[in-house]
């Protein structure tokens, strides 16, 4: 018997392959199926590593043909029933096998025993159990796998998705950097108090965290850039580059006025010194010097007073009205207490400047996401070529011949216009600015009218009073002052904002007429 089984592990091997063979051709056009389906599938949706996924389904295909050949209970019973049936042995092998339970076999049973073991050997298991080719089962497949391979050499339209989304990845994860050394910038920072420091602190670390945990979506990640940006934008004061401007203006004047000069408008620990200085030489003026000083110095609280620091504008119409009375021991009080306000107000635009700092990181950093993995015609589409057309009209596409605004940020005072007057038209911001090459009723100046004179008008004589903080009268305002401090708060906002250039071409061109 030992010998029997012997011949049906060789029979139990071939039937295990041959099985396995017709397994894998019945079998075949259902991977090639499948890889085709993720092929169709890849062009409708963006699939990293397509081939990859294309080939998986092969992988578990040879895997599951293994394991059904190599791991299927294939009994020996079983194996000599199959060998009986397909060579028509008349069940020689499959009694042998279950005369074995017999301790004491009889003659007939030897002789059974000895038959079915010729049998046996005379049984080739390459002839008996070839391996035969399916024709119809492989031809679909084939068919199959060649659609699979000619779509895949086909230009794949999500490709460029995920090139983009590859680009937005890298410029995700490279803005996550900036704004871990913002959060470093931060923490040093001393401008900003402990608790606005601490929640500031808190949305650049939720921020970072949220971009590196990004894949490369960009919705999603200019989705965060926005919240934190709406955050830091709500916490920004919008007045805060008038301020500056006219806290550098204030400290230019009173050192002027105090006989000092300072080459670095932006340094205003001078400003005290120079009030001081004021205070001191209030004494030795005459009435007309302080006069004059109480003018200049009401119209630097009018000034301030515009400016938003309603603490710094009571504190210089004090000092006004005390020059005006040549009051010593209230011009020193004044002139304190506009000390501190500017000291003050010098911190909280400090505060200012660091908000800043960090939502113009963010808006860059969301510009730069936004941007990233654009191709150089989609740049094109939003250039220049987007200006303005013949005649002056948007979208003509001719480009616009409005000069290009410096990006560089101006302080101190601009110098006045030069040449003739220009004519102004009438409305709401001529009744708020000084115009200097037009005569306006109240200006204090002759007022010129070419005309024939009839005799029968009317003379109105009006006083000018000064523009102290919370009186009616209205604080005139010299135009190129109020012109290039708009100029520069448009320049900035095109520079810290993403604004298409064919918007800034807008802007620019109406700068450029309004320009003195």
């Amino acid at each position: 018997m030992d010998q029997l089984q012997s011949h049906l592990s060789r029979f139990r091997r071939r039937l295990r392959l041959r099985d396995g063979w017709l397994l894998a051709q019945r079998s075949l056009w259902i991977v090639c199926l499948a890889a085709l389906l993720i092929q169709l599938l890849g062009r409708v949706w963006p699939v990293e590593r397509l081939w990859l996924w294309t080939l998986a389904p092969l992988a578990g295909w040879l895997l599951a043909v293994l394991g059904f050949s190599l791991l299927r209970p294939l009994p020996q019973l079983r194996v000599a029933r199959r060998v009986d049936a397909e060579l028509d042995l008349k069940e020689r092998l499959s009694t042998a096998l279950a005369f074995q339970l017999f301790d004491q076999p009889s003659n007939l049973i030897t002789l059974q025993r000895q038959d079915a073991l010729s049998t046996a050997q005379a049984i080739s298991p390459l002839r008996a159990f070839p391996l035969r080719w399916l024709r119809r089962p492989l031809l679909l497949a084939a068919i199959l796998i060649a659609a699979t391979i000619a779509l895949a050499a086909l230009p794949n339209p999500m490709d460029a998705v995920l090139e983009e989304r590859a680009a937005v990845a890298q410029a995700v994860k490279e803005q996550a950097k900036q704004i871990e050394e913002l959060e470093k910038e931060i923490a040093n920072a001393q401008e900003l108090t402990p608790q606005e420091r601490e929640e500031l602190l808190r949305q650049l670390a939720e921020l970072s965290e949220q971009l590196w945990a990004n894949p490369g979506d960009r919705q999603e990640a200019l989705a965060d850039f926005s919240r934190v940006e709406e955050a830091l934008r709500q916490r920004i004061d919008p007045v805060a580059d008038a301020r500056q401007a006219a806290l550098e203006e204030l400290s230019e004047q009173l050192q002027s006025l105090a006989g000092k000069e300072n080459d670095e408008i932006d340094d205003l620990s001078d400003a005290a010194e120079a009030l001081q200085e004021l205070v001191e030489q209030l004494a030795q003026m005459d009435a007309a010097q302080q006069e004059s000083l109480a003018q200049t110095l009401a119209q630097m609280a009018a000034r301030a007073a515009q400016a938003g620091d309603g603490k710094l504008a009571q504190a210089l119409a004090s000092l006004a009205q005390a020059a005006r009375s040549g009051d010593a021991e209230g011009a020193l009080a004044a002139a304190q207490a506009a000390a501190e306000a500017m000291a003050q107000a010098q911190g909280e635009l400090a505060a200012q400047d660091a908000l800043q700092k960090a939502l113009a990181q963010v808006r860059q950093s969301r510009q730069a996401v936004a941007q990233a993995g654009q191709g150089e015609g989609q740049a094109a589409a939003q250039g220049p070529g987007q200006g303005q057309g013949q005649g002056g009209q948007p979208g003509g596409g001719g480009g616009t011949q409005a000069d290009t605004l410096p990006p560089a940020r101006r302080s101190g005072r601009a110098d006045r216009p030069q040449g003739e007057g220009q004519a102004g038209g009438t409305g709401e911001l001529d009744r708020q600015v000084y115009v200097p090459w037009e005569h306006r009723q109240g200006s204090g100046e002759q007022v010129v009218i070419t005309g024939q004179d009839s005799g029968q008008g009317e003379t109105e004589t009006r006083e000018q009073k000064e523009p102290l903080p919370g009186a009616p009268d209205e604080a005139l305002v010299p135009y190129h002052e109020v012109y290039y401090n708009y100029l520069d708060a448009a320049n900035q906002t095109m520079e810290r904002s993403y604004i298409p250039s064919s918007l800034k071409d807008y802007v620019r061109e109406y700068f450029s007429q309004l320009e003195p």
